[in-house]
């Protein structure tokens, strides 16, 4: 590896931990974990998913998501409810309270994205994301067939 394609690894790699620096700040002062509030934004706009669904869609370890689901249950924020289509799985809800301590922050990589591209044009931000989106996509790839 050259010390231009460390940089450039090293440019993407700033950029992540910055997105989770100004996340976490925002996070932790709402009295969720990073991982809880993951979920809680899925449940957010998922609910009615079994925990086999959280762990595959947020690619999560299935132990860290039970530990996660066992602490919004007992903090109230989710319920868990029989499937009735599948009565060994149970369907994730977040409660009342919940929604209400998410919807406070279930925005804050939307808001720390458009600070960070507020300096490119309407043109740019939307390459950028096609960008984003296509070289995440083979990274998943290349991360699957490794596996």
């Amino acid at each position: 590896m050259n010390f231009e394609n460390n940089m450039r690894f090293n440019a993407i790699n700033n950029l992540v931990k910055y997105a989770r620096e100004f996340g976490h700040a925002k996070i932790k002062n709402a009295g969720f974990s990073d991982t809880e509030h993951h979920i809680c934004t899925f449940l957010f706009f998922h609910g009615g998913v079994s925990q086999d669904d959280v762990s595959a869609t947020l690619v999560m370890d299935k132990t860290t998501v039970a530990k996660a689901l066992t602490s919004l249950e007992t903090k109230g924020y989710i319920v868990r409810q029989e499937n009735a289509v599948n009565r060994r799985k149970n369907a994730l809800f977040l409660t009342e309270a919940g929604r209400n301590s998410v919807a406070d922050f279930v925005g804050i990589y939307s808001e720390w994205t458009a600070l960070v591209t507020d300096v490119l044009t309407p043109a740019e931000k939307d390459k950028f994301f096609e960008i984003c989106a296509r070289v995440s996509q083979r990274a998943k790839q290349i991360n699957e067939e490794l596996i």
